[in-house]
């Protein structure tokens, strides 16, 4: 099919909701103690060990043809605490070879124990089909943990075949003591929006548990309201084969797999295994969003996207009338431009999509900024456009009070985040919450992008809030153009 360029260079891309994963929208919470980094008595930072790896994505899929993903591999310590320093390494599985990533696939996190990777799928393949229909895996190492995330495909499909099933993984914890443990494992059903699925069988498989010996039991037959199925996995050391030592588990560690429906796409998650005394954990965090919906502001300025954030104890009971700080953290801006397409065959100059033309990441540069009294690392543009564009709100035109929320009988708040529209499909943040329960800090967190209403979008005038990139359109981060 030709594309006249009506404006700007083009490329394809399927303009896709973005949202969040590993978590579904959410993420597992996770216990802060001592978050001074160990230093080498100079600026070097020293390289440490993580107990767990945590994976979050800014959206749950990723168009087959000329897009970009985010993901962002988050370094745990024994306690749930995020790590600075650690040596992260991202691998793509992909057979047919059309995902890659953008730049080094081995980083140090950074102060809020994040390592950031940016996907990307090239332009032209004839192996497209074939990447729609089986997906692709991204895995995580450090040392000798790992951590593997399916990622689904979008793109011109056959109707036969199904791509829209997504199964999300979320546990109360992410390790498990060898020598016998439990935990609370919520599987989410969605499609490709986003949107929870109800009533539907989720299919879960414990690998090598003639080994391992590890049961789960199902709360449900099927997905609830919220497609959701929560299992109890149980860790025994006595149903563990006498032929699978210990050592051997802990390397292994415990794998899981799902699949929805009639979908042939199996979905991993692994949960770390460990010989030492497990924290008693005292309760976890869940951050999670309205991934299907954005709302206009009045004045015509910004976006909302309505957030929920819970606070449950280690059996997911709420707590209620709980001190919530919320934070953002900008992983990711993007230089570029959209243009308005002619896409009929054969051309009738008349536009009728809206495509992205350049879509660059950038990670780089940054600069030391106070933030509480700590010293964290902030994105700094070139161009001297902030990155800070993301703050939280009770109601429009009602702000909060130094971000800090309180949790009601339901151990729930809900608040909105805004942003201008001009930000918005050039900015990746992370979310954050944290909260103190039983003098023990506890942290949750969910990444996503930034979106915008395709109603703001008019094609025939060539007319879009968010044309072109705040941060430039050359496709060099040290470029201030």
């Amino acid at each position: 099919m030709a594309k006249n360029r009506l404006s700007l260079k083009l490329t394809t891309l399927g303009v896709c909701i973005l949202l969040a994963s590993c978590g579904g929208g959410g993420s597992e919470g996770y216990y802060d103690t001592d978050t001074t980094s160990p230093t080498d008595g100079s600026s070097n930072i020293i390289s440490q060990q993580a107990n767990s790896l945590k994976i979050e994505l800014s959206k749950l899929y990723i168009a087959a043809n000329n897009d970009t993903l985010t993901v962002t591999v988050r370094a745990l310590d024994s306690n749930k605490g995020a790590l600075e320093g650690v040596d992260v390494s991202l691998a793509v599985n992909d057979p047919t070879g059309i995902v890659s990533i953008n730049g080094s696939s081995t980083q140090k996190t950074d102060a809020e124990g994040n390592a950031i990777f940016v996907l990307k799928t090239s332009s032209a393949s004839s192996n497209i089909q074939e990447l729609i229909d089986q997906g692709f895996s991204v895995i995580a190492t450090s040392g000798a943990l790992k951590q593997e995330q399916t990622i689904a495909v979008t793109g011109n499909v056959d109707p036969s075949v199904d791509t829209t099933s997504i199964v999300l993984f979320e546990t109360t914890k992410s390790t498990l003591n060898v020598r016998g443990d439990q935990t609370t494992l919520t599987l989410t059903a969605v499609d490709a929006n986003g949107s929870v699925l109800a009533n539907q069988p989720i299919s879960l498989r414990v690998v090598n548990v003639a080994k391992n010996g590890v049961k789960y039991v199902p709360q449900a037959t099927q997905t609830d309201v919220n497609g959701q199925i929560r299992y109890t996995l149980i860790l025994s050391e006595g149903a563990r084969n006498s032929n699978y030592s210990a050592e051997q588990f802990i390397q292994d560690g415990l794998s899981l797999e799902a699949n929805f429906g009639q979908s042939s796409t199996i979905y991993k998650y692994k949960v770390n295994i460990i010989n030492s005394d497990v924290p008693i954990p005292v309760g976890a965090i869940s951050v999670a969003y309205n991934p299907t919906k954005i709302e206009d502001s009045a004045n015509g300025v910004y976006y909302y996207k309505n957030v929920s954030v819970q606070v449950t104890d280690v059996d997911g009971k709420p707590i209620p009338n709980q001190d919530v700080i919320m934070g953002v953290n900008a992983l990711v801006y993007y230089k570029g431009y959209f243009s308005f397409a002619d896409t009929s065959d054969p051309a009738d100059g008349k536009p009728d999509e809206y495509l992205t033309g350049v879509y660059f990441p950038c990670k780089s540069p940054i600069k030391v900024v106070n933030q509480g009294g700590e010293a964290i690392n902030q994105l700094q543009p070139v161009n001297g456009q902030t990155v800070q564009v993301v703050s939280y709100i009770n109601s429009e035109g009602t702000s909060a009070t130094d971000n800090k929320y309180t949790t009601d009988a339901n151990g729930r708040f809900d608040l909105k985040i805004q942003y201008p529209k001009i930000y918005a499909s050039w900015l990746t943040v992370q979310l954050t919450a944290k909260t103190m329960v039983a003098n023990t800090q506890i942290n949750g967190s969910t990444s996503l992008n930034l979106t915008y209403l395709i109603d703001d979008v008019n094609v025939s005038d060539q007319i879009a809030p968010n044309r072109m990139s705040p941060y430039g359109i050359s496709p060099s981060c040290s470029s201030g153009e």
